[in-house]
């Protein structure tokens, strides 16, 4: 099964300093989610806001998991 749109993006943003830079510059998450949009459309990966919250917060439970 090929990956979605965001698991594409997610890959590509892992192999891309410039696109990690990008996304690293903005801190407020409704600024981040504009521009991971943004920046996926222009690379033909389509997602959604949603899509993202949820990778935030599976990120933010698997970094506390660790710790606890």
């Amino acid at each position: 099964m090929p990956p979605d749109d965001f698991e594409r993006f997610r890959r590509l943003v892992l192999e891309d300093r410039a696109l990690q830079v990008a996304l690293e510059a903005t801190a407020e998450v409704p600024a981040f989610i504009a521009l991971a949009r943004k920046l996926g459309a222009e690379r033909g990966c389509h997602f959604t806001e949603v899509d993202i919250r949820e990778a935030i917060r599976s990120a933010r439970r698997e970094w506390n998991e660790r710790w606890i």
